[in-house]
């Protein structure tokens, strides 16, 4: 059984993510927690201050689910297709909301907020990762690559949640070939 201030990170979590940073309000998160707001005040001074543990946390949820599924793979062309293949996985689950960062950023727009920050660094550690699985075969040109690719990603997620193109990983990963065929 999760404690109170796990309970109010993972329902602020599902709320965030179904609903938006703005729209779900604090008693919204307090009621489907099953907490008192004294409780909630006991662990985070503010909603923001929630919001940013929420993104803390899913950072390092996802960061940490990707990168066992990727280095499961032998070489690095088999990693970065597992990139892919990770998200539309992840694209066809029921609770599937786009990418928390996303909205974030869309939503904390000042690129000074601290949600914002924290969803560019996401992005960064991100793209991070996948010059390093490209280091060795691509070189100089891995982080420049590896930004791309993090586009293509970014452009596959915002396609399957907007649209609802549970395919658009894999459509991606074609793009992605031809970039490394290039290379």
């Amino acid at each position: 059984m999760l404690d109170k201030r796990a309970m109010l990170v993972k329902t602020a979590t599902e709320l965030f993510a179904q609903g938006g940073y703005t729209a779900v309000g604090i008693d919204r998160i307090i009621a489907d927690a099953g907490i008192a707001k004294m409780t909630m005040y006991k662990y985070f001074k503010s909603k923001s201050d929630l919001i940013l543990e929420v993104l803390t946390q899913r950072d390092l949820f996802f960061r940490a689910s990707l990168m066992a599924y990727v280095d499961q793979q032998a070489s690095a062309p088999e990693k970065i297709r597992a990139l892919f293949v990770w998200h539309e996985q992840w694209f066809r689950r029921k609770d599937f909301n786009g990418c928390m960062f996303i909205n974030a950023a869309a939503e904390f727009h000042d690129r000074k907020n601290p949600a914002h920050k924290i969803s560019a660094l996401h992005k960064q550690l991100i793209i991070d990762y996948i010059a390093s699985l490209l280091a060795e075969t691509q070189g100089a040109r891995a982080p420049r690559l590896a930004a791309q690719i993090g586009m293509l990603l970014d452009g596959a997620i915002d396609a399957a949640h907007i649209a609802g193109n549970p395919d658009a990983a894999m459509q991606a990963w074609e793009v992605a070939q031809g970039l490394l065929d290039r290379a």
